[in-house]
C-alpha cells in the first residue's frame, strides 16, 4: 500500500463540513500561520482558536473528524502553496496531518503536549527542535487560560524553525504545569505548527 493511500484511509477512519476561509490572505498582524485547526470538543482548543481568530487568522473547526478539513480545504491549498497551520487536536488527528505534510513539503517544527495531570491541572510539554523554550514558560501566566497562551506563543513565532529531529532526545523541551480550570481536557491533546521546511510563510 502507497504511504499516501495509507494516510488518506487515516485521515477518513480519523467532519464536519469546513466553513470557508481565506487562508491565502495573511494575518492582520502578519503572523506566519495562515490557518488554524481546532477540535470543538474541547474547551482548550475553542480557547486556542479564538487567539487566532483575533488575530485575522482563518479557521478550520472540526469536531473528531479532520476529513472534511482535509480534502476540502487543506489539501487544495497546500497543493499550490506550503502555507504554515497551527492546531489544538487529539494526536491521532496530528499523526495524519503530519504524515500528509510531508508530502507537501512541511514538517512540524513545534509540538506541545496536554496529559491530564493526577491530582488535577494539566502537565504540558513544550518540544522544538532548537533552544528550549524556556521563554514560554516565563510568559505562562495561571490567569489566563493555557490554551490562549499557547496559541499566543505560536503567533509569535517569526524567524525559520527547523523541523523535528525524529529522535525524540535530540529535541529540546521544557515542561509546565497549569492548575485545575475548566479548560481541562480529560484526555491528551497536542498542540502543533506545521510549516514548510524552509522559513516560515509570512505577510
Amino acid at each position: 500500500m502507497k504511504r499516501r493511500d495509507f494516510v488518506a484511509g487515516c485521515v477518513a477512519s480519523a467532519g464536519v463540513a469546513a466553513v470557508p476561509a481565506p487562508y491565502a490572505r495573511a494575518a492582520a498582524d502578519h503572523s506566519p500561520v495562515r490557518l488554524a485547526l481546532f477540535d470543538t470538543r474541547y474547551p482548550a482548543a475553542v480557547a486556542f482558536s479564538g487567539t487566532f481568530n483575533r488575530r485575522g487568522v482563518a479557521l478550520a473547526p472540526f469536531a473528531g473528524d479532520v476529513t472534511a478539513v482535509w480534502y476540502e480545504q487543506l489539501d487544495p491549498v497546500w497543493r499550490r502553496e506550503p502555507i504554515s497551520v497551527a492546531g489544538m487536536t487529539t494526536p491521532a488527528t496530528l499523526f495524519c496531518l503530519e504524515q500528509l505534510g510531508w508530502d507537501h513539503g512541511l514538517r512540524v517544527t513545534f509540538r506541545g503536549t496536554h496529559d491530564p495531570a493526577p491530582g488535577g491541572g494539566v502537565a504540558h510539554v513544550f518540544e522544538v527542535a532548537q533552544h528550549r523554550p524556556q521563554h514560554l514558560l516565563r510568559s505562562f501566566s495561571e490567569e489566563r487560560p493555557w490554551g490562549v497562551q499557547v496559541a499566543d506563543h505560536m503567533a509569535s513565532i517569526r524567524k525559520p524553525a527547523p523541523a523535528f529531529p525524529s529522535e525524540p532526545e535530540a529535541r529540546s523541551a521544557c515542561q509546565l504545569r497549569t492548575p485545575a480550570s475548566r479548560y481541562d481536557p480529560g484526555t491528551r491533546l497536542v498542540s502543533w505548527l506545521i510549516a514548510p521546511k524552509g522559513p516560515l510563510k509570512s505577510a
